[in-house]
């Protein structure tokens, strides 16, 4: 158990050093979201309708940043970080050497977690400066506990799943680009489902996420979801728990068949 600290330890080391204190990309990841959230928040000024409050509206962007930051989160942190792990071989050496990997995601979990919490305040000086001060409260600790425990299972599900089809074909970029962009909004992440329409609700409904979202959007902004907090608790827990249970299934034979045909070459695209 020292050993296996110990080994995080010094991921969570290198990594928070290199991004952090080394490298310029900490600086240039903020300014290229702060660029992003100014694009998505313009046509929103646009497009208000009078006399609606700019507290609730700056709250209702934030909260689906949240969102859309934590997917992102398991696309290129935790998901996307198997094709590095690829390029420079140090998957085989995990493997190879029986250390394993699990160490090395024990020790990135909490650096993506300080990034997010870093990203998470820099949009709320950013939105506080473009439109308004968001006015986040939790008005149910029980809801929002249970959103987000609902939605981290369900987002190592997909980071399982996505993890799984570069162990087996090593080509990500299309993929990670193209579902952490499309699935928050097709899942619920970014807008109430009581004011989507009723194509996209039904489509939000049929996958995991769209559950803890809505906790997660009722205990901070008070919106109600399209359905009762019980029902959404029940269903989003099962419904997660099948997610991941599919995703640890899918990874492991993924996995077992890359140590037996070796791992993929891994392209950009």
């Amino acid at each position: 158990m020292l050993r296996f600290l110990r080994r995080s330890y010094a991921v969570f080391k290198a990594y928070f050093i290199s991004d952090f204190i080394r490298s310029h990309g900490f600086i240039y990841g903020l300014m290229s979201m702060g660029l992003w959230i100014i694009m998505f928040t313009i046509p929103v000024t646009l497009f208000t309708p009078e006399g609606v409050s700019r507290d609730e509206v700056a709250s209702r962007i934030y909260v689906g940043i949240m969102l859309f930051y934590y997917f992102s989160v398991a696309s290129w942190d935790w998901a996307a970080e198997l094709r590095w792990m690829i390029m420079n071989g140090r998957l085989e050496y995990y493997i190879t050497s029986g250390a394993g990997f699990a160490p090395h995601y024990f020790g990135i979990l909490p650096f993506t977690l300080i990034w997010l919490c870093i990203a998470l305040v820099f949009n709320y000086v950013l939105i506080s400066i473009v439109w308004a001060p968001p006015a986040i409260t939790i008005i149910n600790y029980y809801a929002f506990a249970a959103g987000f425990i609902l939605y981290t299972v369900s987002l190592i599900g997909y980071a399982l799943l996505l993890g799984s089809s570069m162990l087996s074909t090593g080509s990500t970029g299309f993929f990670v680009e193209f579902l952490s962009f499309i699935l928050p909004v097709a899942t619920g992440g970014l807008f109430p489902l009581k004011q989507s329409p009723e194509i996209l609700k039904t489509i939000a409904l049929l996958t995991p996420f769209s559950y803890p979202a809505e906790l997660i959007r009722y205990s901070l902004l008070g919106i109600e979801p399209v359905v009762s907090i019980e029902d959404a608790i029940l269903i989003g827990g099962v419904y997660g728990a099948l997610f991941l249970i599919l995703g640890v299934i899918v990874f492991i034979i993924q996995l077992r068949k890359a140590l037996r045909n070796g791992f993929p070459s891994v392209s950009l695209w």
